[in-house]
């Protein structure tokens, strides 16, 4: 039953190491991503009035850079609803903290050596309850992809035995 505890513990550590990564950078995400939607298309067009004489590949190149990100910036309803992007960045952080936090406690559980029958529901019922949460909040594919080429560097996931 120990073994399984353990187990069990180590699998809820992961999950909540890559749903802590996603979450945070499903955050970043946004945020960059609000920032490129509007820098691009005024870059690209200054480069268009600015430069004379330029190539035409280049040219329209530019012209489908602004035009693509001038039309995601206007229909992107996080960039013309400030109010709904910055509850959306903030949703992400608390949810990715407050699965840090799980990860966090099962690292001292699994390091202090014993784990009982309360501790192992106590965890179960934390990641229960933040899984229904992300349901509602999903981590965006480019943040799943982001998160894990960072994760080893970032978090410590050595203890976890694979």
């Amino acid at each position: 039953m120990v073994i399984d505890r353990r187990k069990n513990l180590m699998k809820y550590a992961e999950e909540a190491a890559y749903s802590s990564k996603g979450h945070l950078k499903s955050a970043d995400w946004v945020s960059l991503s609000l920032k490129v939607y509007v820098t691009l298309p005024i870059l690209a067009s200054i480069i268009l009035l600015c430069w004379q004489n330029m190539p035409i590949w280049l040219e329209r190149t530019l012209n489908c850079i602004a035009f693509t990100f001038s039309t995601l910036a206007l229909t992107s309803p996080l960039v013309s609803n400030q109010n709904q992007a910055s509850q959306t960045i903030e949703d992400h952080m608390t949810l990715g903290n407050e699965y840090l936090d799980v990860y966090k406690e099962i690292r001292d559980m699994v390091s202090n050596g014993i784990i009982t029958d309360e501790q192992s529901n106590q965890i179960s019922s934390k990641m229960r309850t933040l899984d229904q949460r992300t349901n509602k909040l999903r981590i965006s594919g480019a943040a799943r992809c982001w998160s894990r080429c960072v994760i080893n560097k970032e978090m410590d996931l050595d203890w976890i035995e694979k």
